[in-house]
Formats: structure tokens, sequence, C-alpha cells
């Protein structure tokens, strides 16, 4: 690619986001962060690099990725929409510190889509693990009615937001229940105590009967694993690790009802599928924004992010909400890392 790229916020993420680009041969022309230290540190010979991304706003790049804190993230966005004419935006997630400033964005995303292309960084929709895995429960013509998340805890905000957004590419239905409990041990976030993003644990509830059941409450720090059950299909991934287990009840088996269990599922290893690295991942997100049939996934973002702010709403057990989310949730706001 002999493209041009600029990349504002250079925590974690936007030092990623240097490595994707550069691995892309994607020239890096722009930085900022409000931190001048983490700056300095920056070795792009030939970039101009600031504090103040508005001095960005008239480069002429083909792609900006914004991967500043939420709560800046939604100002950059709307002054990359509005008076950039760099065409392709990379955003990391989640979108918003608030379901109202979701919407608010989706509007002006859609204002502005004949001229810009806008990408959330959730990548794994866009994988070929994920679609392999998700290939393997259709070509079988089976559908899948429960996922089991069980992660430490990385947020509601941050991890909850890839793995609504994943449970709703599986599930492929609309949810329509959410419960949930919010930490309450007050962990100071270890990107700064004014964030917040509480882990939590409960249930999503979905059109076609399908549940979510997850976990991403302070009480273990075990890799994270993903199962998915249809009928007949069992399949766990432990994406950080690489390992993906398929369990199947046998053929011989498949005409008893479903209260049949007495049995020994067939097991294999699914093997060929990519190793686990964030910088390899957010290529594809990358990728996407120059494709000719460039996929969107802002409607996607906000289904997932109805149920992150959902669960925020529901705060107890006792609680249930309703999806879509009524008004009176929409100004909830969590300063989202």
């Amino acid at each position: 690619m002999n493209k041009k790229g600029i990349i504002i916020g250079l925590g974690g993420m936007g030092l990623r986001h240097i490595k994707a680009l550069s691995s892309l041969k994607i020239k890096i022309i722009g930085v900022c962060d409000k931190n001048p230290k983490k700056i300095k540190k920056i070795n792009l010979p030939g970039a101009i690099k600031t504090t103040n991304f508005r001095k960005l706003l008239n480069l002429k790049a083909d792609i900006v990725c914004i991967a500043s804190n939420t709560q800046s993230r939604e100002s950059i966005l709307k002054n990359f929409l509005l008076f950039s004419k760099i065409d392709k935006i990379l955003i990391e997630k989640p979108l918003a510190i608030s379901f109202g400033k979701c919407l608010n964005l989706n509007n002006l995303i859609n204002k502005e889509k004949n001229k810009k292309k806008v990408i959330v960084n959730t990548f794994r929709t866009l994988s070929p693990n994920f679609r392999k895995i998700k290939k393997i429960f259709t070509t079988q013509d089976e559908k899948i009615s429960h996922i089991s998340i069980n992660s430490p805890s990385a947020g509601l905000g941050n991890m909850g937001s890839i793995f609504f957004d994943l449970s709703n590419y599986f599930i492929n239905s609309e949810p329509i229940f959410v419960n949930c409990f919010i930490d309450k041990k007050g962990t100071i976030n270890p990107r700064g105590k004014h964030f917040k993003d509480p882990g939590g644990y409960g249930v999503v509830r979905y059109k076609n009967d399908a549940k979510i059941f997850f976990d991403l409450s302070e009480n273990t720090s075990i890799p994270y694993k993903i199962i998915l059950k249809s009928k007949n299909i069992e399949i766990t991934m432990d994406e950080i690790n690489k390992k993906y287990k398929l369990e199947e009840r046998p053929k011989k088996f498949r005409f008893k009802p479903e209260y049949f269990y007495l049995y020994k599922p067939d097991y294999k290893i699914i093997k060929s599928m990519d190793k686990y690295n964030v910088v390899e991942m957010t290529k594809y997100s990358i990728r996407n924004l120059f494709k000719n049939k460039f996929i969107s996934n802002i409607d996607e973002t906000i289904n997932a992010m109805q149920i992150v702010f959902g669960c925020h709403a529901s705060k107890s057990f006792n609680k249930t909400i309703k999806i879509p989310l009524l008004k009176k949730f929409h100004n909830i706001e969590v300063k989202f890392p």
C-alpha cells in the first residue's frame, strides 16, 4: 500500500496502530498525544508530532487511527468527520461513554457515509478464526443457542463490547433482555483513577431464545474462554493460547431428544487457526477500510454498546432491562478509558 496515515493517541493501542500501519507499508506522517513524553519516545522521522489533534486535520492522508481515550474520541471523531478530507477512519472501542452519545455519533457517521468510511476496531468478526468457527455451525445447519464467556475483568466497556459484538455475530438474532450485576470493588483502573470500567456478570436473552451467560467479574485471572453450543455441537475457544476444541453428538444419537446425554461426544482439535496477535487483527480492520466492498460495523457496534449500557442500567439481578434501551437509560455515563 503506497498510502499515508496519522495516529491520535499513543497508549498501548496507539503503539499497535503504528506497528499495523508500518507493517502494511502505510507511511505515518502525523501523530498526536496530550502527553509530550509519549510523543518524544516515538521514532518517526519526518512525521508531524503534536499535542493538539486539530493540527492534523488538514494533513493529506488516507487514513486516521483514533486510539485516544473514549471521552476524547467523541470530539476527535466529529472533527475528522466534519473538517478533514481524510476519508478512512479507524476508531478504537468502546465507541462512547453513553448510549445517547453512541447514537449521536452513529447519526453523524450515517450522514457522512457517502464521503467517509468509519470502522470500530473490534476486528474479531473479520478474523478468519471466527469465520471458520461460524462456518462449522452453518454447514451443519446448527443454530447456536448458548454462549458462555468467562474472562478476567477487563471492563464491560473494553472487553465486554468485544464479547457482545462477537456473540451477536454468532447468534444472528436481536437481544431483547439483559440482566447484570456490576462489580462494586472499586478497583482503580490501570489507565488512571479517573477512568471507570467495572466488570460484571449476567445474562443476555435473544429473540430466538438464544442466551449469553457472561462473567467478567474480578475473581479470576485465567485467560478468557468462550463456549458456543448448539443442539449437537460445542466449541470451546481459548483465543489467547490458540486452543480451539470441538465436541459433537455422534451421528447415530442425533435422532434422540435433547435431554439424552448419556454418550461420549466425538472430539477433535480445530487446527490451522491464526495465532492471537492484536497488531495482525487490527490489520483486518485497516484492510477492510481500503477494500472497494467495504463492510461497515457501526450498526453492530451500536448493538453491542446497547448491551453494555443495558448492563449498567440493570445494576443487579433484581432488575431486568429491555432492549431496545428506553430513552431514560440513554444518558447513563461511564468514564471508560
